[in-house]
């Protein structure tokens, strides 16, 4: 008779993550860490994203990170202060 084991390995996401535990797992066994999308927030001309990695056994990896993409070549003001906005609240959400 032979003893078999299974161990599960789950990814403990924050709770802005947008990405499968599935993608996770595919990432840990090919990359060695994770990265953690929030969903895009957007406006007039603009995106914004943010990330956070962990390693394998859960420790931080590299620092978070903001993405930000502008479309068209500038921004009108009211679509600057949206950016500015939600860049403020997407820095407060990535750093907790």
């Amino acid at each position: 008779m032979t003893a078999m084991s299974t161990t599960r390995i789950v990814v403990d996401c924050p709770a802005w993550c947008s990405v499968s535990q599935s993608e996770h797992l595919r990432e840990l066994h090919w990359e060695g860490h994770t990265t953690h999308w929030s969903d895009s927030r957007s406006g007039e001309g603009w995106e914004i994203r943010h990330t956070a990695s962990t390693l394998a056994d859960g420790t931080p990896g590299e620092p978070a990170r903001l993405y930000v993409s502008t479309l068209g070549g500038g921004l009108t003001l009211a679509g600057a202060e949206a950016l500015a906005l939600t860049l403020l609240a997407t820095y407060e959400e990535a750093s907790d």
